[in-house]
């Protein structure tokens, strides 16, 4: 469990609205369920999303905090661990590596300690 002090709901916001014009550009479609494994579990998966959008993903949040960013992806590989090949089931994803990210990221507000609405 990460000891990073809570961070805002809105963080998980802006990592919600890049996922989802990145989505919704058409542009990532070949972002894969494994792709996306495979940058969380090395840790590099903030990068990886912002090289990809053209350094427009996060919006600049990364560098702002990159507590946030370590923990985030932290959380992710929670969320894979516990997940592990079960996502089609659970969530219904099976194809886009995106979609899994913005369930995961759902997950996180759903059962996160470490966030703070106001």
């Amino acid at each position: 469990m990460t000891t990073d002090p809570p961070f805002h709901v809105s963080f998980l916001s802006v990592t919600l609205f890049g996922l989802s014009a990145m989505l919704d550009s058409g542009k990532h479609d070949d972002i894969s369920l494994q792709d996306v494994i495979r940058h969380i579990q090395s840790g590099d998966l903030i990068h990886f999303l912002n090289e990809k959008a053209g350094y427009a993903f996060d919006q600049g949040l990364s560098e702002a905090e990159p507590a946030f960013s370590g923990w985030y992806v932290e959380k992710l590989k929670e969320n894979c661990e516990v997940m592990e090949d079960r996502e089609g089931r659970k969530y219904g994803i099976r194809n886009r590596g995106l979609c899994l990210l913005i369930s995961y990221t759902a997950e996180i507000i759903q059962h996160s300690e470490n966030i703070r609405l106001k």
